[in-house]
């Protein structure tokens, strides 16, 4: 059973913009939506503390993270989440996609609703971004308003996401960063979705700021 956190979040990012600004990438840039995580919020849909900090996020006995990797490991995720939840910093490396899964199971996946089970925490948010990529319809180089943008999304997928914007390092114009979808708590499945109480993040702030999708 899990202390009441009445919806998480996932959360999809845009590898070009991403590697247009805070992060350096190396050859190998995914062109379609890649995770960065499925995030526990609280009542005020913000995120909820790592468990290292706030122990008592959640009453399921969690697993720690070195252990959640090796199983892992032996459930043959390490494939399929290398594609869809990359360390984009250098695609190719192993042991980065390691660190950055073991680093959002330790901040994340211990207060989620799967606290006693990775394999499930993360076969959710696989499912969850399949979902979702099948169904989104994004093309680089436009520029829209971020509210056109979350209208676009809304309808492709029937509820109100959030939209985080993050700055171009090369140009500094508002990029699309990421796109997060928040859920029910305990429902992580496309029929779970639900409008997000916050619409924009990041650099936009009220939806009327232009946007690139690199």
């Amino acid at each position: 059973m899990m202390k009441e956190h009445p919806i998480s979040a996932v959360v999809v990012v845009w590898p070009p913009s991403i590697c247009d600004s805070y992060i350096r990438c190396r050859e190998g840039i995914p062109t379609d939506f890649t995770i960065h995580g499925l995030w526990p919020q609280n009542g005020r849909n913000r995120g909820v503390p790592p468990y290292n900090t706030n122990g008592n996020c959640t009453t399921l006995t969690v697993i720690d993270p070195y252990i959640a990797m090796r199983r892992v490991q032996r459930a043959r995720l390490e494939g399929p989440l290398t594609q869809v939840w990359p360390n984009l910093r250098n695609t190719s490396n192993i042991y980065l996609h390691q660190r950055f899964w073991r680093h959002e199971w330790r901040d994340h996946g211990m207060c989620s609703d799967y606290g006693d089970d990775p394999i499930r925490y993360f076969r959710a948010a696989i499912d969850l971004r399949n979902y979702l990529v099948s169904v989104l319809n994004f093309n680089g180089g436009v520029a829209s308003k971020a509210i056109d943008i979350s209208t676009n999304v809304q309808a492709q997928v029937g509820k109100i996401p959030q939209i985080h914007c993050i700055r171009s390092r090369t140009t500094n114009n508002d990029l699309l960063g990421e796109i997060r979808f928040c859920y029910n708590k305990g429902d992580a499945t496309p029929s779970g979705i639900r409008d997000c109480a916050r619409h924009y993040s990041g650099t936009c702030t009220t939806g009327q700021e232009y946007i690139e999708i690199l």
